[in-house]
């Protein structure tokens, strides 16, 4: 995290630059001083929650926050160096990619969260190499990565939830 910020492109100035912060950083959440990629996701959990039950819109969610995300990332990049934590839009999409198709309790919600927190600061092997690809992409296509594993195992213990009377955590 941090470096040098790359000065192609237009400077950033103004509302232009208010508005991307405040999409970027998860509205403003990407600056809370401890964790802000944790209080992001923490965050998220309420529409992540409610989108669950409506397939159809949380993949449009999904989709249209990702490809917001990709040139605000490398737009933020520009002003604050590579792969910026205040830049916590990555994880919104993450989390919600998490829950996406798994029927969850409020409980099954916790332990999605602490299993997609492991794959995001862990970062497996392919999912750390990710991290290199250019601007914007380097940073959500990792977190992307990270939530499908999330959704794997959190799929997983929802299928084996009766054989291990996870009933009561999740859905």
């Amino acid at each position: 995290m941090g470096g040098e910020a790359s000065h192609q492109g237009p400077p950033l100035r103004g509302p232009r630059l208010f508005l991307e912060a405040l999409a970027a950083s998860g509205f403003f959440t990407g600056y809370f001083p401890i964790a802000p990629a944790t209080v992001t996701s923490f965050v998220t959990l309420l529409p992540a929650f409610y989108l669950a039950r409506v397939w159809p819109w949380h993949l449009v969610a999904i989709g249209a926050i990702f490809f917001a995300g990709v040139p605000l990332a490398t737009d933020m990049e520009r002003v604050w160096g590579k792969d910026p934590g205040r830049v916590t839009i990555d994880e919104i999409v993450g989390t919600l990619i998490t829950f996406f198709l798994n029927p969850v309790t409020v409980w099954g919600l916790g332990l999605g969260f602490l299993v997609w927190r492991f794959f995001d600061i862990v970062k497996l092997p392919f999912i750390h190499r990710s991290q290199d690809l250019p601007g914007g992409w380097g940073v959500m296509v990792d977190d992307v990565l990270a939530g499908i594993c999330a959704n794997v195992v959190l799929r997983a213990l929802i299928l084996v939830q009766p054989v291990v009377g996870l009933q009561r955590f999740l859905g």
